[in-house]
């Protein structure tokens, strides 16, 4: 962008450094990358439920959306121990998510199911 002298109708630019400049437009029409808000939740076996927020960054333009899925923690044998048992200790999910343009969160809920273990809690 330059200035120029009105008296010139525009065919004559100013003088000097500062009479011109240069533009960048940034194009922040992106849709966003999605992660966890917190990559580590612990949550203790008296609960009924877990939430864990799924979060859209560097951008919201237009939808998007991901699926999401509940798994066992390790593989290993010897951690088996580790593993919580889907329809024993909690609810599965297997779901598509979908955020809306300019939205940035949203929460999803694991129902934690009641084992032997928690005892009555009267």
């Amino acid at each position: 962008m330059e200035i120029y002298d009105p008296l010139s109708h525009g065919s004559q630019r100013y003088h000097g450094d500062d009479t011109f400049t240069k533009i960048t437009i940034l194009d922040e029409d992106f849709p966003g990358t999605l992660g966890f808000a917190m990559t580590d939740i612990q949550v203790s076996k008296w609960n009924n439920s877990v939430s864990v927020s799924i979060v859209r960054t560097n951008g919201s333009d237009g939808p998007i959306s991901c699926f999401i899925r509940t798994e066992k923690y390790t593989d290993d044998p010897k951690l088996e121990y580790q593993n919580a048992k889907d329809y024993d200790d909690y609810t599965p999910k297997h779901e598509e998510v979908k955020f809306d343009a300019g939205e940035n969160e949203k929460t999803i809920k694991i129902d934690l199911l009641a084992s032997e273990d928690k005892g009555d809690q009267t």
